[in-house]
């Protein structure tokens, strides 16, 4: 096979048009068919985009709409917004970077090792790089708040002074501009017969594009539904991938394999010199060095894109799109069909709209008493202040005085203190449903976010996070749904796309990110290629899970609780260790620390069987040396366990002494206490005695003194 060079008339056989061979052409009959697929789509389509709109501008924009803001302005309230579903959709866009699935490329035929790894080395570059990584990221937020999202899938020149294409990701501001083909069947609708999307170009960029003369040909275009397609100041860009039905056969050979019409056709005639009579009367070929014939056929189903540019009433470019699928992916977020077989979409947060709102009601009205209430401390009469310096006093409430004088008033009334506005209890608890509700409706946990939640162990936390995370797995397992079908546009473009010699930098097992020629001509004839890109089959396997950079964390947490347990396995998985350790380029650091992991032990990696250690031949004098080594460590092994042992019956010997103390001291205060009441009970009675002996001296006395006058 010779080497494939880059050539304008391959490209426009390829159906990748360059800048200067665009030929617009008027087609009136092929625009209507076009708006007419259009305005079905579009009434079809009608409910699930004025959702997305309402729910992107809930969720993003403002929560109110006029006719609220209206009521509430009539009342004199200030409509006030809680957004609580902005902060969840951003914690699941963190979430989604995370679980980017990773695109496993698996040779369906006898293709070289090498070359397959390096197949899957471009598909992922293409299809996981950063670029994609937010287009990935915008779909699913349109899908997660709007129901739905999509992107595509494209070709461009690698840069302005390179004639080599690349395939690219692109996604799409706004997917209520994109229409599919109602009979679609697949969830990503790439099996239908049509798609495409609108965009929008200024007259004076179209005119420099695709001329002044068409540019001033194209007036103010409108729909039936309303919808413009041209006015005064720009015209609407229609992007249009058609599917065209166009079966082919394909053969199975005498050796097993299975070839198409065109593989077949290429194959060498095999004359039949010595007239075999098993080989007698077939037509016979060459297949991988070994005659062969055909031993039975089938018709199958196979697919052409053709892809138009539209402007107006013209077809401005048209070209063969290099795949068999569409490349406008739909990424659904979770959708029903109703009994009419129309298809609904569901956004993740519709069942907590409502919430939400009645969240904002709540909040606006405890603002709305906060505003209304009076701040003021104390209510009096215009007696309490009507001197000039206690006015001055009670003008300023946060001097202080030591004391707060005031007038007295005529009436006797005083200034009395004002409690400090409360808000309603019943408000406070609805505000608190109102969060609830919006945790149960989404499935979004406090626990699951971080924040602080009513479960009090790690177990539970962990079960409320688990819990949580199957509400969110559906628009997950959407979006790599539509990863993957993107993984296999792209496989089948490669074959088109990256059909001549040239270098690529792109990330390799084992070795990092490497310059890799492909479809290298390794001899004059071109016979022989390595990294040939165009040959060979090869299918696309989803593997769902944490992304590259999430595998890698994963790993690497796994490894350190495994070394914290068992130190000494260290030399085992060093350059295991090493590969998750989060560095740009840590190849060297691998490459040195791989030294010391034992040979068979990288090769029962590899193999998943251990590998028998050659047997070092016995010397007496090292046998003798191991065995007293074994004996001395044994025996140190030993005096450690004893020591171990005497440290903890001291232990223990020293907390009896301790509780022996204890106990004696609390014995010691009881006795003091004990002594303490004898004491006071004693001083309390002598003191009683002492008080009787006076009253009676007293008593003496008096009566004394009565004998004496009485004498």
């Amino acid at each position: 096979m010779a080497a494939k060079k880059i050539k304008k008339e391959s490209l426009k056989d390829e159906g990748l048009m360059l800048k200067d061979e665009r030929k617009p052409r008027m087609d009136l009959n092929f625009v209507q068919e076009l708006r007419e697929k259009m305005e079905k789509w579009c009434g079809n389509w009608k409910v699930n985009n004025d959702q997305y709109n309402e729910f992107m501008s809930f969720i993003m924009g403002s929560q109110w709409n006029d006719d609220e803001v209206k009521v509430f302005d009539s009342y004199k309230k200030i409509p006030m917004t809680f957004n609580k579903l902005s902060p969840l959709m951003n914690y699941l866009l963190g979430e989604q970077r995370q679980n980017t699935p990773q695109l496993q490329v698996t040779p369906e035929d006898d293709v070289p090792e090498p070359t397959a790894q390096v197949r899957e080395a471009l598909v992922k570059d293409i299809s996981l790089d950063s670029k994609s990584k937010v287009v990935y990221q915008t779909a699913f937020q349109q899908a997660a708040i709007g129901g739905f999202g999509a992107y595509y899938l494209a070709t461009e020149y690698e840069n302005n002074f390179s004639l080599d294409l690349k395939i690219v990701i692109k996604g799409l501001k706004d997917p209520t501009v994109c229409f599919w083909d109602l009979s679609a069947e697949s969830p990503c609708k790439t099996d239908g017969m049509h798609c495409g999307f609108k965009s929008r170009l200024s007259r004076q960029k179209f005119a420099a594009l695709y001329g002044e003369d068409i540019e001033r040909t194209i007036k103010n275009i409108a729909t039936d539904s309303g919808s413009i397609l041209a006015d005064d100041d720009s015209i609407v860009i229609i992007n249009l991938w058609k599917r065209i039905y166009s079966p082919e056969n394909i053969y199975k050979l005498s050796n097993g394999e299975v070839v198409s019409e065109k593989e077949l056709k290429k194959l060498p005639k095999y004359e039949n010199e010595f007239e075999l009579e098993e080989y007698a009367g077939r037509e016979m070929y060459i297949h991988r060095e070994m005659p062969v014939y055909v031993v039975s056929d089938r018709r199958v189903p196979r697919y052409k894109i053709k892809h138009y540019i539209v402007g107006g009433d013209y077809i401005l470019e048209e070209a063969d799109f290099p795949s068999e699928q569409l490349p406008l992916i739909f990424v659904d977020q979770n959708s029903y069909w109703d009994k009419t077989g129309k298809q609904l979409c569901r956004p993740l947060f519709k069942d907590a709209k409502d919430a939400q709102r009645f969240l904002n009601y709540i909040g606006t009205q405890i603002a709305y008493l906060l505003k209304v209430s009076r701040y003021d401390q104390f209510m009096g009469s215009k007696e309490n202040v009507r001197g000039a310096d206690t006015q001055q006093i009670w003008r300023d409430p946060a001097n202080y005085q030591g004391m707060l004088v005031y007038d007295e008033s005529p009436s006797g009334t005083k200034p009395e203190q004002i409690r400090a506005p409360e808000i309603s209890q019943s408000l406070q608890v609805q505000y608190e449903r109102a969060l609830n509700d919006i945790q149960t409706s989404t499935g979004i946990y406090n626990a699951q976010i971080g924040e602080q939640g009513n479960e009090v162990s790690g177990k539970a936390i962990d079960a409320r996070t688990k819990r949580g995370s199957y509400a969110t797995h559906v628009p997950f397992d959407s979006l790599n749904r539509a990863i993957a079908v993107g993984g296999e546009i792209i496989n089948e473009m490669i074959p088109f796309v990256y059909d001549s010699e040239r270098t690529l930098m792109l990330s390799m097992p084992e070795k990092g990110i490497e310059a890799v020629k492909i479809n290298q001509q390794m001899d004059e004839y071109g016979g022989q290629m390595q990294n040939d890109m165009t040959e060979g089959r090869y299918s696309i396997r989803l593997l769902p899970g944490p992304s590259y950079e999430g595998q890698k964390e994963e790993a690497l947490q796994s490894m350190q609780m495994l070394l914290q347990n068992n130190p000494q396995i260290f030399p085992l998985i060093a350059d295991l260790y090493v590969e998750n350790l989060p560095l740009p380029n840590n190849i060297e650091l691998r490459n040195r620390l791989r030294t010391i992991v034992p040979p068979e032990v990288i090769e029962a990696g590899k193999t998943g069987q251990p590998m028998q250690p050659k047997q070092p031949q016995q010397n007496p004098e090292a046998q003798a040396k191991l065995m007293e080594i074994q004996l001395k460590q044994q025996a140190l092994q030993q005096k450690q366990q004893e020591s171990a042992m005497k440290a903890e019956m001291e232990k223990a010997k020293l907390q009896l002494e301790w509780e022996k103390m204890e106990h004696e001291k609390m014995e010691m205060a009881t006795n003091l206490t004990e002594q303490q009441l004898r004491y006071k009970a004693e001083t309390h009675r002598t003191n009683s005695d002492a008080n009787i002996a006076h009253s009676q001296n007293l008593v003496n006395l008096l009566l004394k003194e009565a004998e004496v006058r009485n004498q």
